[in-house]
């Protein structure tokens, strides 16, 4: 395994299915109708049956069950439902199985949507306008995992990565096996599948501690934040949380929104 044929993996991978490349459309301009895209879900009955199942999960605690696409937006946001639609076409093109890093794959779904869900709530109140593409890109900044994944189960390296994983970190991990760290390959999914630059950009930067440019550096200091505070080994934990706010602090804002956030929403999972 190793650089190029996760190349050709991402490569080979099918494009999305016609209503969600419309709806990628739609969410290009500054601000999508929610109208309209409430309707090209609704005309993908299998796009919406898989909104609909993220939306009612266990994770997400809700009192009444959601029976429409119209409710999940009203209660999720545009941006969320946006995540939900492009995490469901993603896991449409590939057969998950996160074992190398040590998760069921229900576990790994449960880490996304505790980041989208800490990003929500933290930085909706940092900035509102930014937050539209940070709320959808929590929720997948991930994927790139899924494809090492796929890489070392399809090797005889699986073992050995999980093993290795326990005492080092994931990024150093993940090049020594791979030769690129999961979020750099989520910046090559992004490119492939046509998503905003924005998206590709911030990823590629994500795990950087220098060299960030200047214009985006809240933006990836906050993907560090949440990447931080919620990680394949720890959740929310007292010392994760604690990390993610020194990078806030470093962002220059008061952590402690941060904080409350990040406590509401390990109550929520709990």
């Amino acid at each position: 395994m190793g650089f190029e044929s996760i190349i050709t993996k991402i490569q080979s991978l099918p494009p999305f299915p016609a209503s969600v490349i419309k709806l990628e459309e739609a969410f290009r301009k500054s601000e999508p109708d929610m109208k309209s895209i409430v309707s090209i879900i609704q005309g993908d009955p299998l796009l919406t049956a898989d909104i609909l199942a993220k939306v009612n999960s266990p994770a997400y605690g809700l009192r009444n069950r959601i029976i429409s696409v119209m409710q999940a937006v009203t209660l999720f946001g545009l941006g969320t439902v946006r995540a939900f639609a492009l995490k469901a076409s993603m896991e449409r093109n590939f057969e998950i199985d996160m074992s190398p890093y040590g998760l069921s794959n229900e576990k790994f779904s449960k880490i996304s949507a505790m980041q989208n869900a800490l990003m929500f709530q933290w930085y909706m109140g940092v900035d509102v306008e930014r937050s539209k593409i940070m709320i959808p890109l929590a929720f997948l900044m991930e994927t790139g995992k899924v494809i090492i994944a796929k890489e070392l189960t399809e090797s005889s390296y699986g073992e050995l990565f999980r093993e290795m994983l326990e005492t080092n970190s994931v990024d150093e991990i993940e090049k020594e096996f791979a030769e690129v760290t999961s979020a750099q390959v989520s910046a090559m999914l992004f490119k492939h599948w046509n998503f905003e630059d924005i998206f590709s950009i911030l990823m590629e930067q994500a795990d950087q501690e220098d060299q960030i440019d200047k214009d985006i550096v809240e933006m990836v200091l906050a993907i560090q934040a949440v990447r931080t505070a919620v990680n394949i080994k720890e959740q929310l934990s007292d010392g994760s949380i604690e990390a993610g706010c020194k990078i806030v602090t470093k962002m220059g804002r008061d952590c402690i929104h941060f904080l409350n956030a990040s406590r509401r929403v390990r109550e929520k999972f709990a």
